[in-house]
């Protein structure tokens, strides 16, 4: 793989809008799926998803992964745009690199990242040419009509209609149903390093080191212990342990929903995302339809929007196996994984986001940091020119060398001098603004974009929403958007996740994807350790530029020695009369 041109590599990219199956995995026919042949109108892909519905909904029964697969293929034949780039992918889906790039982003054109939406005169002479008429109290519609508004008002509404058993055993709604001893682990006494919290507050006066932090001493129906090995401090890390986000839920609109944000007991210990490897589990865990997970697999924390962190900072977690999505050993590199979900977000941004072709430029802030070194290292593959601003401190230089070899068209310092920006900016015109820190940095890339550009917010630094001007909205037609990973899985599914991770692994391994980031190894971390751990990606200092900290907790050969400590302790548990207590682990 290393040795194929670099275009031929960055193809693999594409196509980015349904992420590249393992080959391991045959991908279904969503024809056969719906009962339809390739000609089918969109009438017939209607009626015909709605009969599936009636025999393979799980409110009458259904099978929820055949049911899912239905819908994902209903998504994909109903929208024409879609659905051509799903018939060009199956009928060739051997194509080479090139052809595959060419028919994936360069053929996309100007308006194929906007959604499809409502074709007013379409409607008006279908409902003509059926005699359909105003009712009194609405419109009259078909039942399949009805019951399609009704699954597409469903998205982002939270779990609406059915709970499987498995479900209710999990949802922590309902402390008091649980399952029966028989799937439970039990564990001996077990001891970890974590950085925790005793309440919510800034973050670099609230966390601390915990040398001797209680694992609890069974795992329970679902759950897996995991010996984690990497974190990245990321922006959602601080946020969490800052403020409870369920304050948010007694307003609107989020007090309209059943996706609220799950309490966090404290004490708590920090971390949304990292990497591990699992070296224990519950009974059932092995066995399960959904989320099933062995010994020694390496994984992942599942991006979540609204469950409580896992609390990944720690040696070891006892982590709910639906939190975790399996990924192949060594995929990429500890740090690569520990920065997975920036990556992810560097990829989806150019591929959802200003209609991207080759030749064209794009502006992004917090160029410097994990996401930003991404997005630049795409652009060079995919031939776009990337305008990259990062702070104007003492390390300006050294940052701006850093992206220059990553393959940056252009780095300009960041600062209120919109005068200078603007002349440092040309004739440049950007199609797409990429927003991490939003306020008033967020405000002067929306002044740089072209006329229909979009600005997307992906994180924002300082607390404040960017205030675009009316003028550049209605005049210029710029358009504001928000991007998150976790409502992305929710919305795509955990397999398309898995996709992209595997994408991204193969541009890692080619050598095509490289991160700068700053190692903080936890054991024998001090105070003052920890707190420039949450500090560095903040501002850069003479000579040395900033960086995301990933925090160092184990490694694969420390997980494989606690794994086989861990055993001979159970059983030790099993086969004595009053077993003993052993050490604990760390």
């Amino acid at each position: 793989l290393a040795s194929r041109p670099l275009l031929s590599v960055a193809q693999n990219i594409l196509p980015l809008r349904q992420p590249r199956r393992p080959h391991s995995m045959a991908p279904p026919d969503f024809y056969a799926l719906l009962g339809v042949d390739r000609a089918a109108t969109n009438e017939q892909v209607r009626n015909a998803y709605r009969d599936c519905a009636m025999q393979h909904h799980p409110d009458r029964g259904g099978d929820p992964a055949v049911w899912s697969a239905l819908q994902r293929a209903y998504d994909t034949l109903s929208d024409p745009q879609k659905r051509a780039v799903y018939d060009r992918t199956k009928q060739d889906g051997s194509v080479g690199a090139e052809k595959a790039f060419g028919q994936a982003f360069a053929e996309k054109g100007e308006g194929a990242a906007q959604q499809r939406g409502l074709s007013i005169e379409a409607e008006m002479a279908e409902a003509k040419g059926k005699g359909s008429t105003l009712a009194a109290a609405g419109f009259d519609m078909s039942h399949a009509q009805g019951f399609e508004a009704w699954m597409r008002n469903q998205k982002g509404m939270g779990k609406q209609s059915f709970y499987t058993a498995e479900d209710l055993l999990r949802s922590r709604q309902y402390g008091n149903i649980e399952a029966t001893e028989s799937t439970a682990q039990p564990l001996p006494a077990l001891s970890a390093t974590a950085v925790r919290f005793d309440a919510h507050g800034p973050p670099e006066e609230v966390l601390y080191v915990d040398r001797a932090c209680s694992l609890p001493d069974k795992l329970a129906h679902g759950e897996v212990l995991v010996h984690m090995l990497a974190a990245c401090v990321t922006d959602e890390d601080l946020l969490r342990v800052q403020t409870p986000l369920t304050v948010l839920n007694d307003f609107p609109p989020f007090n309209r929903t059943n996706n609220k944000w799950e309490a966090v007991p404290l004490p708590a210990t920090a971390g949304v995302e990292g990497v591990g490897v699992v070296i224990a589990t519950a009974k059932n865990v092995p066995t399960l339809k959904d989320h099933p997970l062995e010994v020694k697999d390496w994984v992942l924390l599942r991006p979540e929007a609204r469950r409580r962190p896992a609390g990944c900072w720690s040696t070891m977690a006892v982590v709910d196996s639906s939190m975790l999505v399996k990924v192949p050993a060594q995929l990429m590199p500890v740090r690569h994984l520990a920065c997975s979900r920036s990556l992810c977000t560097a990829y989806r941004l150019l591929e959802d986001y200003g209609s991207l072709r080759p030749g064209d430029t794009i502006i992004q802030n917090a160029a410097d940091l994990p996401v930003g070194q991404a997005v630049v290292q795409l652009c060079k593959m995919l031939k776009i020119r990337s305008i990259n601003l990062v702070p104007d401190d003492e390390a300006f230089e050294q940052t701006k060398e850093l992206l220059v070899q990553l393959g940056a068209s252009h780095v300009l310092r960041d600062n209120a001098k919109v005068g200078e920006f603007i002349d440092a900016l040309g004739q440049m015109m950007p199609r797409l603004g990429i927003d991490s820190l939003g306020g008033e940095a967020g405000k002067r890339m929306s002044v740089a974009l072209r006329p229909g550009g979009q600005l997307v917010m992906h994180s924002l630094q300082t607390g404040q929403v960017p205030t675009i001007s009316p003028s550049l909205l209605m005049y210029q037609q710029i358009s504001l958007h928000g991007f998150n990973m976790a409502q992305w899985v929710d919305e795509n599914g955990v397999e398309a996740y898995k996709d992209m991770l595997n994408t991204i692994g193969e541009l890692v391994q080619a050598g095509n994807l490289e991160l700068a980031t700053a190692e903080a190894p936890v054991r024998g971390m001090e105070p003052s350790a920890l707190k420039a751990a949450l500090s560095s990606h903040r501002r850069g200092a003479a000579g040395r530029p900033r960086e995301r900290s990933v925090l160092v907790l184990g490694s694969e050969a420390a997980a494989n020695e606690v794994y086989f400590e861990l055993q001979a302790s159970i059983r030790s548990m099993y086969g004595a009369d009053e077993p003993q207590t052993p050490a604990a682990v760390a």
